[in-house]
C-alpha cells in the first residue's frame, strides 16, 4: 500500500525524538530479530580506506565471501560518490577474519553510466550464476546514480557487466525521477525477481521513498509496481533508507537504516524491520537492530546499509556499515542471529 499521513503517524507513535540523542530515549517496540542479535564486532578494517555496504554469501569452497564498497580515506566520507570501488574479501567463517582477495568492480571509462564510481553491492546466486547488483554514477553527483548488474560463474570473477543500468529514474518530475539507488534484489517464491530501491523526487530532495520494480529475469526488463512508492514517510517529514529484503517462514522481511539527518522514525542510527505477507503491503516498523553503542564500546555513530546472510532459509548474520573503527573511517560490522 501507499502509506498515508495517518499510517505514518501511527507508525511513529511512541517513537524517540530524533533531534538529539536523549539521555533516556523512549521505549520502542523491538522486533524478534533484534532480541536475537549478538555482537561479533567490526570486520574488514582496512587502513587507508572507508569500507561500506558489506554483502555476504556462502561460497562453494565452504568459505564466506564479502562484497563491500571501499574508497580512499583521503577523499573523506563523501568519496563514495567519486572514488568508490567494490572489493571482494574471503574468510573461513561468517564472523571473520576476512582478507581482501581483489577488486570485483571499478568505475569504467568516461562515457559509461558508471564512469565515476560504483557502490552499494549486494550479492546473490541465481541458477548457479552469481549476480552482483550495484549502483554507479557518471558525474560524481547524486543525480546520476543508477542501478546496474554484473554476473560471473565464480565469486572470483571475471565479472561481466550489463552495458546499461537495469533500473534508472523515470523521466519527468515524479517521486523517483531524480535518481534510484540502494538496490535490494529478491528472488520471489513465484519465480519473479523483485527489485526494491530508494528514490528521490527533484522537487523534494530531502525525502527518501521506497519503490519496487518486478521482472521475469534478474537482468530485467523491470516494470514499476502500480502501488509505488510502497513505503513513504514524507508526509511526516521522516525518512529511512538502505532496504534489504528476504523471505523466511512464508513471510517477507525488510530491514532498513533509520535515517538521522531528517530525524529517526524509531531510534536515530538504529534499524527498522517491516513485515509483509506479499512483499507489497508492509507493517509499521519495529526496531530491527539497536544503535552501535549497544554492541560496541564506542560513542554512537553511523550504522547503516544492513544486509542479511541467509542460511537454510533463515537469517543467520546481519552485516552493517559502521562509522569509526581503528582507523577513524568506516568498517563492516557483524551481528550473529541466535
Amino acid at each position: 500500500m501507499r502509506w498515508s499521513r495517518r499510517d505514518a503517524l501511527q507508525a511513529l507513535a511512541g517513537a524517540a525524538a530524533p533531534a538529539a540523542f536523549a539521555a533516556e530515549e523512549p521505549p520502542v517496540e523491538m522486533a524478534a530479530l533484534c532480541k536475537r542479535l549478538k555482537p561479533v564486532g567490526r570486520v574488514l578494517e582496512l587502513e587507508g580506506w572507508y569500507v561500506w555496504c558489506t554483502s555476504a554469501i556462502d561460497g562453494p569452497d565452504g568459505r564466506v565471501h564479502l562484497f563491500s564498497s571501499r574508497w580512499p580515506a583521503a577523499t573523506k566520507l563523501g568519496g563514495w560518490l567519486t572514488h568508490c570501488e567494490i572489493v571482494h574479501a574471503v574468510g573461513a567463517r561468517a564472523e571473520g577474519p576476512f582478507e581482501v582477495r581483489g577488486v570485483a568492480l571499478r568505475n569504467r571509462d568516461k562515457g559509461h553510466w558508471d564512469s565515476t564510481s560504483v557502490h552499494n553491492p549486494t550479492i546473490h546466486c541465481i541458477g548457479g550464476v552469481y549476480h552482483l547488483v550495484h549502483i554507479g554514477n557518471s558525474t560524481g553527483e547524486p543525480g546520476s546514480q543508477r542501478i546496474g548488474l554484473a554476473r560471473a560463474t565464480s565469486l572470483d570473477g571475471p565479472w561481466e557487466r550489463l552495458e546499461q543500468p537495469i533500473l534508472g529514474p523515470v523521466p519527468g518530475n515524479g517521486w523517483d525521477s531524480w535518481y534510484v539507488t540502494n538496490p535490494a534484489l529478491l528472488a520471489h517464491p513465484n519465480g519473479e525477481f523483485w527489485l526494491y530501491y530508494k528514490a528521490r523526487d527533484p522537487k523534494d530532495k530531502d525525502m527518501f521513498r521506497i519503490g519496487l520494480a518486478v521482472a521475469k529475469r534478474p537482468e530485467g526488463p523491470y516494470r514499476r509496481h502500480p502501488k509505488n512508492p510502497i513505503i513513504d514517510f514524507a508526509s511526516v517529514r521522516k525518512r529511512f533508507e538502505d532496504p534489504y529484503v528476504w523471505h523466511e517462514n512464508n513471510r517477507f522481511y525488510m530491514v532498513a537504516a533509520d535515517d538521522y539527518p531528517r530525524g529517526g522514525i524509531l531510534r536515530t542510527h538504529a534499524g527498522l524491520l517491516f513485515e509483509s505477507a506479499d512483499g507489497v503491503d508492509w507493517s509499521k516498523p519495529k526496531l530491527a537492530y539497536d544503535t552501535n553503542d549497544s554492541y560496541l564500546k564506542e560513542p554512537r555513530g553511523r550504522l547503516e546499509r544492513p544486509q542479511v546472510l541467509v542460511r537454510n532459509g533463515k537469517a543467520a548474520y546481519l552485516y552493517l556499515a559502521a562509522g569509526g573503527g581503528r582507523y577513524g573511517t568506516a568498517t563492516g560490522m557483524c551481528l550473529r542471529v541466535e
